[in-house]
């Protein structure tokens, strides 16, 4: 009788370890997934943040693209951006770098 009562309590012991071990592993796994969650949830939010910039400047496209540009608007953009000048016109540098 007093061999099974012990084997009892070996076995009652080994069930408490293997449940703790359990319990903690399972603590383990659930605080690794709720840091996965909340680095998912910065990403989505930087996304959402990046779209929305996004989307402004799509609008202010859309916008400068139903409005007509004006002729003077046209010029600057040639000669700002694309360096265009009229054929008679003669153009200087100033490359003293001062």
């Amino acid at each position: 009788m007093k061999k099974r009562k012990e084997a009892t309590v070996r076995k009652n012991i080994i069930l408490r370890i293997c449940i703790f071990a359990f319990v903690v592993y399972a603590a383990f796994i659930l605080v690794e997934k709720q840091a996965e969650i909340a680095m998912g949830q910065q990403m989505l939010e930087t996304m959402q943040n990046s779209v929305e910039i996004q989307r402004l400047k799509n609008k202010e496209l859309a916008r400068q693209l139903e409005n007509d540009m004006d002729e003077e608007t046209i010029e600057r953009i040639a000669r700002d951006k694309l360096d265009y000048v009229y054929p008679d016109e003669i153009v200087f540098f100033d490359i003293s770098g001062s």
